[in-house]
């Protein structure tokens, strides 16, 4: 039975949405994001707009089935409400082609910030933050401040 390898990350970017060519792989980043204005509700909480989070994967030793979902936590690593996304079952054969990298996008819905502040976007694989290992980056950081009110 071969051993089960996860994918390093290599990439990961907060951005408005993402464009898809003809053939359905991620084609264009809009508005890549680092900090977010947000109108305050009446008790002062910041539900965040719906975003996309565009990862590349390192698939080259990557072997088995994986579960990946994104995490928005507190810089103490406590999950915003609606700041974890639902699964997503990828698997990864063994065979990448080294002129073509493992792209995904996951939908960063419902996400409300209970103050302004910075905030972390892990990517997970099967419970565990790809942002934990040496060789890759630190946690995605997003700076959340209040709009001004016109």
């Amino acid at each position: 039975m071969a051993t089960r390898v996860p994918p390093v990350l290599n990439l990961a970017v907060l951005c408005s949405y993402v464009e898809f060519d003809a053939e359905q792989e991620p084609f264009s980043l809009v508005e890549p994001t680092h900090t977010l204005r947000i109108e305050p509700t009446a008790d002062g909480k910041l539900p965040g707009p719906e975003m996309a989070l565009y990862v590349q994967f390192d698939d080259e030793r990557a072997l088995g089935t994986f579960w990946f979902s994104i995490e928005v936590r507190t810089g103490s690593g406590i999950v915003l409400p609606g700041g974890r996304s639902r699964p997503v079952e990828i698997t990864f054969d063994g065979q990448p082609d080294p002129l073509q990298l493992r792209e995904e996008v996951f939908p960063v819905r419902g996400v409300v910030f209970p103050e302004p502040g910075r905030y972390h976007v892990h990517v997970m694989c099967n419970h565990l933050s790809l942002h934990s290992r040496e060789q890759t980056q630190p946690p995605l950081r997003v700076r959340v401040l209040p709009a001004e009110r016109t």
